[in-house]
């Protein structure tokens, strides 16, 4: 009999994620549809080289209730879940259903999978109670129960299946689960979900929110399983983690973010769906934490990962003109203080790369700031021109070095006469739309001519080991690259990527002391007072942990300022995320 607290499920998704699947979506999709008639499919597809987007794109063309997000790369299985999470609430459906693209799942059972969400939040097809059972071969099917049993012991959850995808979640549970607290983002992320669905409902004392019913669970019908001896290990390693979190009672990760406004559409691919990584710990925004040399280590926005590509980026975000305007108002006494270490920076970066660049030619530097590298490069030969936003530090290139120097941003800059080289050296990560800043440098680069720049890498183990204490999360950085992301980037913008390598910066003791003495590093101050009255105050120390890196790139094909921007295909779904409109997500 039906709970009648529970609201009736008119509104479905059923959702599955695809790689390589093209042996199998077709058929899916028609069965899925044919079973249970009344619901709509959401896949996501990771860019499958088989052609299995191309395939759910004609779908599309024939079948409305097919809605199909591309993301551009492999980005983990789990990631595709919390989208699918994400979008269910974000469109407003009753539950969600999910499964596995190879009929392991099969849709001969989602009619029972709605009729027992009319009792339960929560239900999952399970092999392993009296009734279900599992076609794998000996060696993975023994995993495969190992691996439930281990889950349900250590981890206290009243369900013998933990590890299968096939389940359905009533939108009232889907409401209350916080996804942005799930780390996990392969095969992991069943069992860390399911632990937080049961944490959830323990704390509720919501008797009877679980439930599960036997499946016979098929080995796939074509192609190749996806699961690595990798995953298996992360598996038992993210296991154990939730095991220690359980032991010392840190099981509560509170409710999921408030949503803000203003919140905005991933950069790089179009996606309007993210997990929360950091709040923000801003309380506002002045120009002095935009300088070069600003220590507000302890400041920055909201960081939110994207579901689509894994682009981390602040969201939301100041207005366009306020940044530039921000930035204009710049005055940075202190950079000058530490002019000989720039230039010992710009000349050990630079000629890291000549081998790649022309021996001369008109080179043009973005963000030029005071004209240190423009100094060095007009050195080695090259007729320079910059573009920089600070009235201060645009004014100083031009009066001390008499420099070339355009007071603005590259939109500024004449395309008149293309150049051989760009540079661009820390800006890429502090601009609002580095995707079109892209399409900009394309657009004002000859064919064949040379992009190089530098900018953080998210990914490196440098900020994965700090988290949130990484000196350069900061106010002003509004991007937070990886070097798969960034390379899509510039693919998309025109560029192909010629080198890659950890970018060197020089400082002096000093200075070096002064941003320990800002990231709260215990004894930073006493080093920096007793280093004061040695000559190891002026001693100059190179850094290149890999967290920034040096990236040299060719362009190949001229790219529009227009092309920049997402577009959209049919369906309501862009060509590389999802639904165009960014929605307020509950």
């Amino acid at each position: 009999m039906k709970d009648p607290l529970l609201p009736s499920l008119n509104k479905i998704l059923v959702f599955t994620a695809t790689y390589n699947e093209a042996d199998n979506i077709a058929l899916l999709v028609r069965e899925v549809f044919e079973t249970l008639p009344h619901c709509e499919m959401l896949v996501v597809d990771d860019a499958s080289p088989d052609g299995t987007g191309r395939l759910l794109d004609e779908l599309c063309r024939s079948e409305p209730r097919l809605h199909v997000v591309h993301r551009p790369s492999k980005n983990g299985l789990g990631t595709a879940h919390k989208l699918a999470i994400k979008y269910a609430l974000a469109h407003d459906y009753d539950a969600l259903i999910t499964m596995d693209a190879d009929f392991s799942h099969h849709p001969k059972y989602l009619p029972q999978m709605v009729s027992e969400l009319a009792q339960a939040e929560f239900v999952t097809g399970s092999r392993f109670i009296p009734g279900g059972s599992c076609e794998y071969p000996p060696a993975r099917r023994v995993l495969s129960r190992t691996a439930s049993t281990l889950t349900r012991v250590l981890l206290g959850i009243p369900l013998h299946e933990t590890t299968t995808s096939y389940r359905g979640f009533r939108r009232s549970l889907l409401e209350r689960m916080n996804v942005d607290a799930i780390r996990s983002e392969g095969y992991s992320y069943f069992v860390e979900s399911l632990f937080l669905v049961d944490r959830l409902v323990r704390r509720e004392k919501a008797a009877g929110a679980l439930r599960e019913f036997p499946i016979r669970f098929e080995d796939r019908r074509a192609g190749a399983t996806k699961i690595s001896k990798k995953e298996i290990w992360k598996g038992f390693s993210n296991l154990a983690r939730l095991t220690f979190k359980r032991a010392v009672g840190r099981t509560n990760p509170g409710p999921a973010p408030a949503e803000p406004e203003g919140t905005s559409l991933c950069n790089a691919c179009g996606c309007a769906y993210y997990v929360e990584e950091y709040p923000a710990t801003n309380v506002g925004h002045a120009s002095a934490s935009y300088r070069c040399t600003s220590t507000g280590h302890a400041s920055h926005g909201r960081l939110v990962r994207c579901l689509g590509c894994g682009l981390v980026y602040t969201n939301p975000q100041l207005p366009p003109q306020e940044m530039v305007e921000l930035y204009g108002n710049v005055e940075d006494k202190t950079y000058l203080e530490n002019v000989d270490a720039r230039v010992r920076t710009f000349t050990r970066n630079l000629d890291s790369i000549l081998p790649y660049l022309p021996a001369r030619g008109r080179l043009l530097d973005v963000g030029s700031y005071c004209g240190i590298f423009l100094h060095v490069a007009r050195d080695r030969g090259y007729d320079v021109t910059g573009v920089e936003p600070s009235r201060w530090a645009s004014s100083y290139a031009r009066e001390k070095y008499g420099l070339n120097t355009i007071t603005g941003t590259l939109a500024d800059v004449p395309r008149a006469e293309p150049f051989d080289v760009i540079c661009s050296w820390d800006v890429l990560e502090h601009l609002s739309d580095p995707a079109r800043e892209l399409a900009l440098v394309n657009e004002r680069l000859r064919y064949g001519g040379v992009f190089a720049f530098s900018t953080v890498d998210y990914e490196n183990w440098f900020p994965q080991l700090a988290g949130e204490r990484w000196p350069w999360m900061m106010d002003m950085h509004l991007y937070y690259f990886d070097q798969k992301v960034l390379t899509q980037m510039l693919e998309r913008a025109g560029f192909r990527v010629l080198h890659v390598h950890p970018y060197c910066h020089i400082v002096t003791f000093d200075y070096f002391a002064a941003k320990l003495e800002a990231l709260r590093v215990p004894g930073a101050r006493l080093l920096r007072e007793a280093a004061a009255r040695t000559s190891l105050r002026a001693a100059y120390l190179p850094f290149r942990f890999g967290d920034i890196q040096l990236f040299v790139c060719e362009k190949v094909r001229d790219v529009t300022a227009s092309e920049g921007a997402n577009g959209t295909t049919t369906n309501g779904t862009t060509t590389n995320g999802t639904r165009a409109q960014p929605r307020a997500l509950a």
